[in-house]
């Protein structure tokens, strides 16, 4: 806990806070009650109680990633940390992601629920989806254009002003110390292949534990919500289902930038999570005379300048040659057969 107070985001000091008055208050909070990890705060039957049930009904996924070295290596790292810290967490799980750690994260968290954990989508706050664009309301056609944004290959479902790329954006800055700390973010949006939903696909670099440059990608199911300029989202990542809301709070009538607000859950391991996003076609911010019109839209999903986080993006620099080209079109080229 100490760590957290030490670090100089607004979300860690937070979760910190959060953190102290869940240990000694003597109420339970609800974004931090739920722990995956053997703390006293339990006390030795709870602790056992989950250790029991963790052999019982996922012993050989345990034998299978306890023989493995990686999935072995993750497992020790993360009974380092408390893993509520959601910055160390989940770049400790993308070092070391594979198919067993899925599988033992699927069995023990997903599956059977092991440490009771529970967690749902936060409400607050409540963001309002921008309602006109280039001078007519925002329609769910509209709406996803927008989050097409600049793919290429889209047919109609592209806007006028596409840039045809092959990625729809690419962060810029972003208000969640989790995950917006990772550079050469990459933003795939496109309809599946009944043309009624869409698929989300977030290629990025993570700078492993171990000094490492890989790329990580995931694979969301993008529904509309009953707001045009809202959707419902959800993957299952490294095991663990994630369900996330998010609204279109504001775009360029150009396509020069969007900003999304997300409020996600992963309710396996009890986290909650809240964010924001300024995107552009090539990841870079916008001039300095949109930036007035951008801090405001981002205001009013109650996030701050101050707290936003610069993505690196640049596709020259060290850890990027290292990694080798992003894997842009590895969900993609099944997801046009299948979806």
């Amino acid at each position: 806990m100490s760590d957290l107070f030490d670090k100089s985001s607004t979300d860690e000091f937070a979760l910190a806070v959060m953190l102290f008055f869940n240990r000694f208050s003597g109420r339970s909070i609800p974004w931090v009650q739920h722990s995956i990890d053997v703390t006293w705060e339990k006390g030795p039957i709870q602790n056992a109680k989950e250790i029991f049930a963790m052999i019982t009904k996922c012993g050989p996924c345990i034998a299978k990633c306890l023989a493995d070295e990686d999935c072995k290596a993750c497992i020790s790292a993360l009974d380092e940390i408390d893993t509520r810290d959601q910055v160390t967490s989940y770049r400790t799980v993308v070092s070391y992601e594979s198919e067993l750690l899925r599988d033992f994260s699927l069995c023990i968290l997903q599956k059977n629920n092991v440490f009771e954990c529970e967690a749902t989508v936060p409400k607050v706050p409540q963001v309002t989806p921008m309602g006109r664009f280039r001078g007519g309301e925002v329609t769910a056609e509209v709406a996803r254009g927008i989050m097409i944004g600049h793919l290429e290959g889209v047919g109609e479902a592209a806007l006028e002003g596409s840039k045809e790329l092959d990625v729809s954006w690419k962060v810029a800055c972003g208000a969640n110390v989790a995950y917006d700390q990772f550079p050469s973010q990459n933003q795939l949006f496109y309809p599946n292949a009944k043309g009624t939903g869409l698929w989300y696909d977030p290629v990025f670099r993570v700078e492993t534990i171990d000094g490492r440059n890989v790329w990580c990608k995931r694979h969301y199911r993008v529904r509309n919500g009953q707001v045009p300029g809202t959707f419902h989202f959800s993957v299952l990542d490294n095991g663990v289902t994630s369900d996330e809301f998010w609204t279109i709070v504001g775009a360029a009538d150009d396509l020069s930038w969007v900003v999304f607000h997300y409020a996600g859950a992963a309710g396996a391991v009890g986290q909650r999570y809240l964010g924001g996003l300024l995107c552009t076609p090539d990841g870079q911010l916008p001039p300095q005379d949109d930036l007035d019109e951008i801090w405001q839209v981002l205001r009013s999903a109650e996030i701050e300048p101050f707290e936003l986080f610069v993505v690196n993006n640049d596709d020259k620099s060290p850890g990027a040659l290292t990694a080798g080209p992003p894997p842009l079109d590895f969900y993609r080229k099944a997801a046009a057969v299948v979806g």
